[in-house]
């Protein structure tokens, strides 16, 4: 029970003389809280599901009634008497929802029409607009579902903390926003920098619950849902406590009136929230802000910056790239086996001298795993005669479990984007292999090397990190039920794999096609085949493949004696003509098939080869994409240049990653029989999300 000002705020059940007082508040408001039985008021009572507001003199004044649903709270009615309307009696009945359900469920929910103007109301009890739904009635009129989150630990928050880390986190103010939404003109040039290639591996864009809080107060429908769509494309910020907001809102009301500074109400909670979150900057070309930046940073430790400022003292720290995709595989640069002999110089060259780590064991180390050569498996990464600039261990102990108990790489231009490919490769190899984990031993990792193994989602236990690698595709159920029994069976460390199951089991997982797609990308290589997430087959020339993902074609054509260079990358970008796009966006799946080659040069074409991740979908001038894409991409401007355009002048980009060679490239008529029609994919098509299982098991196990 609570009480403020005099006003008590109380759950009652089915015997409480207040219930019918309830029931009678609730009758003239049925026009906008819905058709409700008395039965229901009852069973809802019984429950002890109905907080109430008494005034002083014992009259009930309000009601809040409510439900639940596996770990969520649903607010089914709030209603207050008309003569005490603009009280605060509405914060004090969700106050206590939130109080007595915080401990035990996850958040709560609830549906409110649009045209019932409470988005302040709402915003300021912390709650954020999460998406638009037409409403049940005949009218159809649109409602908003609100989410208030009471901010507890889970495996999507570990998830997109773990990536914040890796990154440099901006949060960017809402009229950035804004412009980041439109298309490119003289207005919006600066903030556009923030969207550059470049900053991608270093720099997340960051928005708050109140950026879809302030798209809500716009009048235009058509407007507002094409705005919370684009929103998915930036990061959310994790929940806070609730209550340290609402402390820094006071501070920030009170630091603006001493400084006689006028901000928007929509803007103080986006800035306090910035502030109680761990990102210390935040983007503004908002004069007012920036003329007080010093002293908001004194008070508050959050630097305000303009996109040009940003962008500047980035490119000061960077000197050189930290991430290059550089196309090196099947070049001068080789994966090569580690021969006795060799010791000394891998030593030298690769001790961490950094972290005092101790010169003999390491020798020692390296020479027992040269040595046991059924048990270790030990390369280099080098160019021809040069020193190497990579050294990794596999250990292949455990049937289940891909160790790399060394992974070294040297200090060069190189070293984040070798890192990642190692990395990247080893969990593909374990995956192959049909070993359920990957595991990274060393202790004495660099930099570079943990920031890729965090942004590949490994997870830190005790002697190193481990990442899970399944090579399925599942609904999320039959993912669940995968994991919890994989889970259950092993050791103490192994119980993140029951969090992620008891994840995979959230209702709102499947419908939420952005925090599906990050789940499976934590889980990769294993997919959500029930989420909403769409599948194409997109036809791709043998020789773009070969450069961009297939190894496999490449080898064929350096055994004719041709030089030829292979994506080294992590992600790549594709261009193709806009015309006949077959709906492609992001995110999705494709399936590579790779097209017949007029020269005969290649075997096994005309199959689906590859499976990769859509991150980005972009229709642009040709010249634009090339610049902003040009360190991802094997192309030169002639090659994009000669790309069939729209009547517009444009083109479409793709930018993808995560691709998986199949060990079985799935022969074109293959393909039709699963797809039960003759196409021959001359250009891209979006398949039914029931036929991608089946081609992605019969390229992974060759079994339907």
């Amino acid at each position: 029970m609570t009480k403020n000002n005099s006003i008590k705020i109380e759950s009652i059940n089915d015997e409480s003389p207040y219930l019918q007082a309830v029931i009678d508040l609730w009758s003239p408001n049925r026009s906008r809280l819905g058709l409700f039985p008395k039965n229901a008021f009852i069973e809802h009572a019984v429950k002890r599901q109905i907080l109430i507001a008494i005034e002083p003199e014992s009259k009930c004044i309000g009601y809040l009634l409510y439900r639940n649903s596996y770990d969520r709270i649903t607010i089914v009615h709030l209603c207050i008497d008309p003569s005490y309307k603009k009280q605060g009696i509405s914060d004090l009945l969700v106050d206590e929802l939130k109080k007595i359900t915080k401990e035990r469920y996850s958040g709560i929910g609830l549906n409110c029409r649009h045209d019932y103007g409470l988005r302040s109301m709402w915003s300021r009890l912390n709650f954020v607009a999460q998406y638009e739904k037409p409403g049940n009635s005949k009218a159809r009129k649109e409602l908003v579902y609100w989410w208030f989150d009471h901010g507890h630990t889970n495996l999507l928050s570990s998830i997109l903390t773990q990536k914040l880390e890796s990154k440099l986190c901006a949060v960017i103010d809402r009229h950035i926003f804004l412009l980041l939404c439109q298309n490119e003109n003289k207005e919006n040039e600066a903030a556009k920098l923030l969207l550059s290639d470049w900053l991608k591996s270093e720099l997340e864009l960051c928005i708050t619950g109140q950026i879809n809080n302030y798209i809500i107060s716009i009048s235009d429908s058509k407007e507002r849902n094409n705005l919370l769509k684009l929103s998915q494309n930036f990061t959310s910020l994790p929940p806070c406590n609730n209550h340290s907001l609402d402390i820094i809102k006071e501070r920030l009301k009170e630091f603006f009136v001493n400084k006689k500074v006028f901000i928007d109400d929509i803007d103080v909670p986006h800035l306090a929230r910035a502030i109680a979150s761990d990102s210390h900057v935040f983007i503004t070309n908002e004069q007012d802000l920036l003329e007080i930046a010093d002293e908001i940073y004194q008070n508050f430790r959050l630097s305000i910056l303009t996109p040009n400022e940003l962008i500047r003292q980035l490119d000061e720290l960077r000197n050189k790239p930290d991430y290059q995709p550089v196309r090196l595989s099947g070049t001068s640069l080789e994966k090569i086996p580690i021969k006795k002999g060799q010791e000394e110089l891998l030593t030298k060259h690769f001790v961490c001298d950094s972290q005092q780590e101790n010169i003999s064991t390491f020798r020692q180390n390296l020479r027992r795993f040269i040595s046991e050569t059924d048990k270790f498996e030990c390369y280099i990464v080098a160019e021809q005669e040069e020193l190497p600039i990579a050294l990794f261990i596999y250990s292949k102990n455990k049937n289940n479990e891909l160790e790399i108990p060394l992974l070294r790489v040297s200090n060069n231009p190189l070293s984040a984007t070798l890192a990642r490919h190692i990395i990247f490769k080893s969990i593909l190899l374990s995956a192959n292999e049909n070993r359920q984990f990957t595991r990274i031993t060393d202790p004495y990792l660099e930099e570079a090397v943990i920031k890729a193994i965090q942004e590949d989602n490994f997870i830190r236990v005790n002697n190193g990190w481990l990442k899970i690698n399944l090579a399925v595709a599942e609904t999320a159920s039959e993912l669940s039920i995968r994991f919890n029994d994989i889970g259950s069976c092993l050791s103490q460390e192994y119980n993140f794999c029951m969090k992620i199951a008891e994840s995979l089991n959230s209702e709102s997982l499947i419908k939420d096609i952005k925090a599906s797609a990050d789940f499976e990308k934590f889980l990769f290589p294993a997919k959500i085949i029930d989420s909403e997430i769409n599948n194409f087959i997109i036809p791709i020339q043998p020789r773009w493949a070969q450069d961009l993902f297939d190894e496999y074609l490449a080898q064929q054509i350096l055994l004719l004696g041709q030089k030829k260079e292979l994506a080294f990358n992590r992600e790549a970008v594709y261009y193709k003509s806009a015309k006949n796009s077959g709906g492609l966006n992001a995110p999705g799946r494709i399936l590579w098939y790779v097209s017949e080659d007029k020269y005969n040069s290649y075997c096994g074409i005309s199959s689906i080869r590859a499976c990769s991740f859509i991150d980005e979908v972009i229709i642009g001038k040709p010249k634009e994409l090339y610049q902003r894409f040009q360190r991802l991409g094997v192309y030169k401007l002639d090659d994009i240049m000669k790309i069939p355009q729209d009547k517009n002048g444009d083109i479409i980009a793709i930018r993808f990653s995560n691709t998986e060679l199949f060990k079985y490239p799935i022969p074109l008529k293959k393909v039709q029989a699963v797809l039960n029609k003759k196409s021959t994919f001359q250009s891209a098509c979006k398949i039914q999300n029931s036929h991608f299982p089946t081609l992605y098991n019969l390229g992974v196990l060759n079994i339907k």
